[in-house]
């Protein structure tokens, strides 16, 4: 399972493929990124929606 680490936490690949693209974009601008509130709340989002789609399942 693909994870990158981003500031106080792992992010890890989705289980719906469809969140693919923003966790490439994630993993991508980690970096120069990590650590802005921008990020914080991309990531956030990320993980609700990988969360909300997974219960779907």
């Amino acid at each position: 399972m693909p994870y990158f680490d981003s500031k106080d936490r792992t992010v890890f690949s989705p289980v719906n493929d469809k969140l693919e693209p923003l966790f490439k974009f994630l993993e991508q601008h980690q970096q120069s990124l990590s650590g802005s509130n921008f990020y914080d709340d991309l990531v956030e989002i990320y993980e609700y929606l990988d969360q909300v789609l997974k219960e779907e399942k």
